[in-house]
């Protein structure tokens, strides 16, 4: 019985929350949802160009990397080359 109880009064309070989740809530237009959307779109367009942009950069940045890492190794057996000579030059 007191559980009933517990339950009724749970109810009671509950129903002004009930009532007011149940109201229907103005929506946007279409005209405005769509404006949303063709806007978010955009964004993303704008968005997807910049990503492909710096994707360029990257790769144009990693070959001028490797092509550095190559000179300076280049430069590197040349130096390592000369050592040698030199050395052997002088007893």
């Amino acid at each position: 019985m007191h559980r009933r109880v517990v339950v009724a009064c749970l109810l009671v309070s509950l129903s002004p929350w009930a009532m007011a989740a149940s109201q229907v809530t103005p929506t946007e237009s279409p005209a405005a949802a769509r404006a949303r959307l063709e806007a978010a779109q955009r964004q993303a367009d704008a968005e997807n160009v910049r990503v492909r942009q710096l994707k360029a950069r990257v790769d144009t940045l990693e070959s001028h990397s490797d092509a550095a890492a190559k000179a300076l190794a280049e430069r590197d057996r040349k130096i390592a080359e000369l050592q040698k000579q030199l050395a052997g030059q002088h007893p």
